[in-house]
């Protein structure tokens, strides 16, 4: 659907004659039906016997539209009055920048008619006193055309500068005793970036180096009306500028009590400017209210850091599980925003915590020893002292110093308990509570054992 509509127009245009011309002004009303701006091109579309060069935009034939506005084009006519009288159409075109080959609009037919001229009623022919005049004029004209070549090429020209960078056309400039006007930039994709490729006056063209400013213009990228989020909320206003192609950097907040709290009151750049979206990095500002100083939580429980962070005014989001680091379960590891720095009274603070570690169990049902102690080094957790037993059956693992699923800390120490090779899974008996290394199967994993766990403490009996 075309973004722009051209409702407004007139549907004949009324020529007058004057100074040689038939002129006339035909005026348009162009309106933008999107919601964002965007940059339109004006120019007329000729049908019949009309010409191209009888017609222009009055004004930049290339100019902003804001979303939902309404501007006025005016068409200007200026057709040689000795053209044959007759009648051709034309029609105003608005076409969008970025897209021009699928997003263009044509005003409906006007209609140029262009009269005959009257000749003037004929005279008796009086002295042909205008042959005496015509012979002065002609030797004025000859006198001040050998003034005119005189001055001409007697006087100081601008130099030719298309194609320089700017800062290289400005020295060439001055060389010449000319200054330049501030930079120009415009999109110019079939120009060199960064180049020259117009300027004013034209290079060769005689102008006086006191009062005359040459007016640079340079190639530049494709750039993009910037849309309006004034009075969104920060997300809104993203999702604004992202379907616009724009990034936008972190919210600032900024205390404003006469705004409205928690919406955009300021953006850069402006509404409406002219950006590149693959180089400009939007700014939004929230408004908050009262500011307060972010109390430091991290190393505190969650239950304790939460109730300090709600004693100060904010508000606490439920608890990130972070990765296990050493520290107690549920221990605050990071916190967002900061502590020790000011943050909107009433804003959301971020905890991540220490998950821990769950003990596995190892009695229900018994593993055998080698694979309780693989189990507990899988989870995460030390191996303690290693006990030996004369109950449960043998090289089983019967005991564990910490309690099955209980969390405790990253590579915390649990003390287990294995039966001997020789116990007795029903009744209490002596036993052999040091195992014979070379004869018994659990002594060969007792030397695994203290390779997998250098902390390990001795194998002891029970």
């Amino acid at each position: 659907m075309p973004s722009f509509e051209i409702p407004d127009g007139p549907t004949s245009v009324a020529l007058k004659t004057e100074a040689g011309f038939h002129k006339a002004n035909a005026v348009f009303g162009v309106t933008n039906k999107t919601g964002e701006g965007l940059t339109a091109r004006f120019s007329v579309q000729i049908q019949g016997g009309g010409k191209a060069e009888w017609y222009s935009i009055q004004g930049e034939p290339e100019r902003p539209v804001a979303a939902g506005e309404t501007q006025t084009v005016t068409v200007v006519a200026k057709i040689p009055a000795a053209t044959p009288p007759g009648q051709h159409r034309i029609k105003l075109r608005a076409t969008n920048v970025n897209d021009p080959d699928n997003d263009s609009t044509d005003s409906a037919v006007a209609t140029v008619t262009i009269p005959a001229v009257a000749k003037p009623p004929t005279k008796k022919k009086p002295f042909p006193w205008w042959i005496i005049a015509v012979a002065a004029g002609v030797l004025v004209l000859v006198i001040g055309a050998i003034i005119a070549v005189v001055l001409l090429t007697g006087g100081p020209k601008v130099p030719k500068v298309i194609g320089l960078d700017y800062p290289a056309a400005v020295a060439k400039l001055k060389e010449k005793g000319y200054a330049a006007a501030p930079e120009i930039k415009e999109p110019a994709p079939d120009k060199p970036l960064g180049k020259v490729f117009k300027q004013d006056p034209e290079g060769g063209e005689k102008a006086d180096p006191k009062t005359v400013q040459v007016k640079l213009t340079v190639a530049g990228v494709p750039t993009v009306a910037t849309p309006s989020v004034i009075g969104l909320d920060y997300p809104a206003a993203v999702a604004v500028f992202e379907k616009s192609g724009f990034k936008v950097g972190p919210a600032i907040e900024e205390v404003s009590p006469e705004n409205s709290l928690g919406l955009v009151f300021k953006q850069e750049p402006a509404a409406d400017a002219q950006a590149d979206p693959k180089r400009v990095e939007v700014k939004l500002t929230v408004a908050v209210g009262e500011t307060v100083t972010v109390p430091v939580v991290t190393g505190k429980p969650f239950v304790a850091a939460q109730a300090l962070l709600e004693d100060r005014g904010f508000s606490v989001a439920p608890a990130v599980v972070g990765k296990a680091s050493g520290q107690k379960p549920d221990v605050v590891l990071t916190q967002n925003p900061a502590g020790d720095v000011k943050a909107a009274k009433g804003g959301v603070v971020t905890l991540t915590v220490d998950p821990g570690v769950a003990v596995p169990d190892l009695l229900s049902p018994p593993v055998n020893g080698i694979a309780g102690i693989q189990a507990l080094k899988n989870a995460g957790l030390d191996i303690g002292t290693i006990s030996s037993s004369c109950r449960g059956a043998p090289n089983m693992v019967v005991g564990q110093s910490i309690a099955a699923k209980t969390k405790v800390a990253l590579g915390t120490r649990v003390d287990i308990t294995v039966a001997s090779a020789t116990a007795s899974p029903t009744a209490f008996r002596l036993c052999n509570a040091v195992v014979d290394l070379r004869t018994q199967n659990f002594g060969n994993q007792v030397r695994g054992v203290n390779a997998l766990s250098p902390n390990t403490r001795a194998f002891q009996p029970k």
